[in-house]
């Protein structure tokens, strides 16, 4: 499909104020341009910024195609996405990126896309959250055969000699594959939806050489070119052991890495692909060779510098499962969307090179019963299905999980703050139910 730029001729304005709008070029941070205020619910941890209700418009023509969809990059938070007033999609992780289809709704000539971001009730986050449609937005068209979004996946199978797999998912058509190396020249070829390519002369990614290949994918039918699209990817064999630790390219590994939240300081929340870099950049030259995206997905923009640079990445979904770390955080919408956000996360940076392990939690307290186990597994086991490449890791804090088993948590229930909790004890005739310790080991996988 093309991958057209969608993040000019939008209007907002703040639900709760009069329908005067101004224009906005995205990624737009809301919040970053509220007023301050000691008494904003959100305190120090949302750096004294309210929340809101935001509302984004844009109105454009229809495209001449066949299939049309807007991808989401990210969306904090509870979006809802409506078509000439018609809601096509909600979504409500505001980290996460989401796709809307428009086949079928588009009126001939002008169309107005209305985007609402509720983040009214605060806190939601123990950070500064940002608001809005804080990251870029992109129009996807495709005629009557194309290369689906997130259609081409490329595994290394293996270095030496260094192969690897293409899967190609198309809509109608052949695909014809190429391989080119960094410095442009095709180096592998060959057509079809699913094959093994051997690079000769392979250069591998790595922290000290991150060098990067193209994999590039044209769909023909009877000849007519359909379709065309490429993804950047690295050869390199991700392995771990309990003697050696983490292998790359069959070389042991230490991480020297730091926590990154996903904010751009004084630009607020926007994911710009130059603020992205930098802080890349500035972290590899101060001798970093790892980040954790604490405790979200990061940004594409982010992930595209990781690459660029190698710097290797252990890719987060939450900072909380179902239990709430703040009153309004992402707790009541977790149970039911927790594989969808997975999904995304796993289906959008599998050719990321730089993505060594998924974390499926940061000090999370729900391991400590048996139900917060039973998910774990049930987390682990998606992530393999989707990616059976990557080790699948947790941010366990012991004495959270510790504090927890013994009806000592930290966190109040309502999520109101930090708060130790008196043990509950067990009605008459009841027997207390308790979860084997050593099971927080079976988060990692």
């Amino acid at each position: 499909m093309k991958k057209l730029d969608f993040n000019s001729g939008w209007t907002f304005r703040k639900a709760e104020e009069p329908p005067a709008a101004r224009a906005v070029t995205l990624p737009h941070d809301a919040m970053i341009h509220e007023g301050r205020s000691a008494a904003a619910p959100g305190g120090s941890d949302n750096a004294f910024f309210p929340g809101g209700t935001y509302i984004y418009e844009k109105t454009f023509e229809a495209p001449d195609a066949a299939h049309c969809e807007v991808l989401f990059e990210g969306v904090y938070r509870n979006a809802t996405v409506a078509l000439n007033g018609e809601t096509l999609a909600t979504h409500a992780y505001g980290y996460t990126p989401f796709a809307v289809t428009l086949d079928g709704k588009l009126h001939p000539g002008a169309n107005t896309l209305t985007v609402t971001a509720d983040n009214a009730d605060a806190p939601s986050g123990r950070w500064y959250t940002g608001s809005g449609i804080y990251r870029p937005v992109w129009l996807y068209t495709g005629g009557k055969g194309y290369i689906r979004r997130e259609g081409i996946r490329v595994t290394t199978l293996s270095v030496n000699p260094a192969q690897v797999q293409v899967e190609v998912d198309a809509s109608g058509g052949l695909p014809a594959v190429e391989l080119l190396d960094p410095s442009g020249r095709v180096v592998a070829s060959g057509s079809g939806a699913d094959l093994t390519l051997t690079v000769p002369d392979a250069r591998l990614w790595s922290e000290d050489s991150p060098s990067l290949y193209t994999c590039r994918v044209t769909l023909t039918e009877g000849g007519e070119l359909l379709d065309e699209a490429a993804v950047s990817f690295g050869i390199r064999r991700i392995q771990w052991n309990a003697r050696q630790g983490l292998l790359v390219n069959g070389r042991s590994v230490k991480l020297r890495g730091a926590c990154v939240h996903h904010d751009n300081g004084v630009v607020g929340a926007c994911a710009f692909p130059e603020s992205e870099e930098r802080r890349v950049r500035k972290l590899k030259q101060a001798g970093f060779n790892a980040i954790r995206s604490a405790h979200n997905p990061c940004s594409a923009a982010m992930l595209d510098a990781c690459d660029r640079y190698g710097v290797y990445v252990i890719d987060e979904a939450w900072d909380m499962w179902y239990n709430h770390k703040t009153r309004y955080d992402y707790a009541d919408n977790w149970e039911a969307n927790w594989q969808q956000d997975l999904t995304a996360m796993a289906r959008r940076d599998y050719n990321h090179p730089s993505v060594i392990a998924y974390s499926i939690g940061n000090e999370v307290s729900e391991p400590a019963e048996a139900k917060g186990v039973a998910l774990a597994h049930q987390m682990v086991e998606l992530l393999h299905g989707l990616d059976k490449g990557r080790p699948v890791t947790a941010g366990i804090n012991l004495m959270i999980i510790d504090r927890a088993s013994r009806g000592q948590g930290i966190y109040a229930n309502d999520g109101s703050g930090v708060q130790a909790q008196k043990k509950k004890k067990p009605k008459d005739g009841q027997q207390e139910e308790k979860v084997p310790f050593p099971l927080i080991k079976d988060i990692i996988g």
